[in-house]
């Protein structure tokens, strides 16, 4: 009578080992190799703009430890890096993208959003927005804070806004979203003259925190703020 073998033996009792990253390295790129060239072409687009996001957002980090640096730096290898045939990537090249922006995004920033609406507004859509947006930019929110119907008064003034005072000073978020500049301060604001999108920004970058307003413009090539 045949000996069953160890192979044989292992497939019966179900013992088979977890897959390491190598294999599933290779099991991504076969995928990826069966997408047709456009499709690899607006995956790779996604991807490197996602990749730009994210190494904006992480390049605020203020102590970033050496795992994070080390992504980062590959991160930056690639973008300079732009495929021969921007219609039909190589699969090489849309798998290597691929892998960046996953090394990157396993390191993220706290977030919290901010929103000064109308009195019947459902803030629960407008942070579920920003919190799919802070995700797409190496982020999780964290905190999430609103104000309505106080787009008349001084921004600092405003409770919700308050509370987003209190994360920056006490370093507990490393980006802060929101919706527009508009509703941090109005085109017209003549409550609080100390008060502008430039000075803003400014602050939260001597703190390590990036601003980022969805009603902003992606710049030409497919970059954003």
């Amino acid at each position: 009578m045949a000996t069953p073998t160890v192979e044989y033996t292992a497939a019966l009792k179900n013992e088979f080992t977890d897959p390491g990253r190598d294999l599933l390295e290779r099991l991504r790129e076969a995928m990826t190799a069966e997408q047709w060239p456009d499709e690899r072409a607006a995956s790779v687009r996604t991807n490197r703009r996602r990749l730009s996001e994210a190494v904006e957002t992480l390049s605020y980090v203020p102590s970033p430890s050496p795992a994070l640096v080390h992504a980062l730096w590959r991160a930056r290898q690639i973008e300079l890096i732009l495929p021969l045939n921007p219609d039909c990537p190589t699969i090489k090249y849309t798998a290597a993208v691929a892998r960046r922006l996953n090394d990157l995004l396993v390191h993220r920033v706290a977030v919290a959003a901010y929103t000064c609406t109308r009195e019947h507004v459902d803030l629960d859509i407008l942070f579920e927005r920003m919190a799919r947006a802070s995700e797409d930019r190496a982020g999780s929110l964290q905190f999430a804070h609103g104000d309505r119907s106080l787009h008349d008064w001084p921004l600092s003034e405003r409770p919700g806004w308050q509370r987003i005072q209190r994360h920056v000073q006490d370093r507990q978020i490393g980006m802060l979203i929101v919706g527009s500049a508009d509703e941090l301060v109005p085109a017209a604001q003549p409550h609080d003259p100390g008060w502008s999108r430039q000075m803003i920004e400014a602050w939260l970058r001597r703190c390590g925190i990036r601003l980022v307003c969805l009603a902003d413009r992606l710049p030409a090539g497919g970059g954003a703020r």
